[in-house]
């Protein structure tokens, strides 16, 4: 079920607008751990997860949005978010892999450079981060940070770089595959290899 909008979206979005240059480019490596039945490669970025089930930054029925991190480390805690939220017993464990993302983007919007938009009063950075979207959308409301990720991707950004909620100084590049713009590129590395070895299951 779509969660309720939050009142904040507007004051987001309004504060979004008013910025000269809200945009950096970023280009890099990126990772995403993932259990088999979701490793297809055409599946491992599509985002419809999130589209269905939602996460930090898009409520569910939103839009699509995928969990890459720039750090095999951080991919792998971030993987698990939901086990150690809802304390599955170890015996549920299923096997996992991490797939490497080459990514050039032209629109991200950038939440972890100290001076830049993460300094700003209205963002309240740590209470997003800190936010148990969760127990918010089980009450049927769209959390304040999901409300900031949909105002993101109502202005263009095509991904939010953005502090882990999990791993001290991680990183995560939520990226939003609907709108990729014009020259940015994500590419799956040994994309074949990972097909092939799928099939022989």
């Amino acid at each position: 079920m779509k969660p309720a909008p939050n009142p904040r979206y507007a004051a987001f979005l309004a504060e979004l607008k008013t910025l000269r240059r809200p945009f950096s480019h970023w280009k890099g490596l990126l990772f995403r751990a993932s259990c088999l039945p979701h490793a297809q490669t055409t599946k491992l970025l599509s985002g419809k997860g999130s589209l269905g089930h939602g996460g930090r930054w898009s409520a569910a029925g939103a839009f699509s949005a995928v969990n890459l991190s720039t750090a095999q480390e951080t991919a792998i805690a971030e993987s698990g978010a939901s086990f150690t939220y809802y304390n599955f017993a170890p015996s549920d464990v299923r096997p996992k892999i991490i797939v490497a993302v080459r990514a050039t983007f032209s629109k991200v919007l950038d939440l972890v450079a100290p001076k830049g938009l993460r300094a700003k009063p209205w963002l309240e950075l740590d209470k997003l981060l800190a936010e148990d979207w969760h127990k918010v959308n089980d009450a049927g409301h769209e959390s304040q940070s999901q409300a900031f990720g949909r105002a993101a991707h109502a202005i263009g950004a095509e991904a939010l770089l953005v502090p882990s909620a999990r791993v001290a100084g991680g990183m995560n590049l939520v990226y939003f595959p609907q709108s990729l713009a014009r020259g940015s590129e994500v590419e799956i590395l040994g994309e074949n290899d990972l097909n092939r070895w799928l099939k022989k299951r």
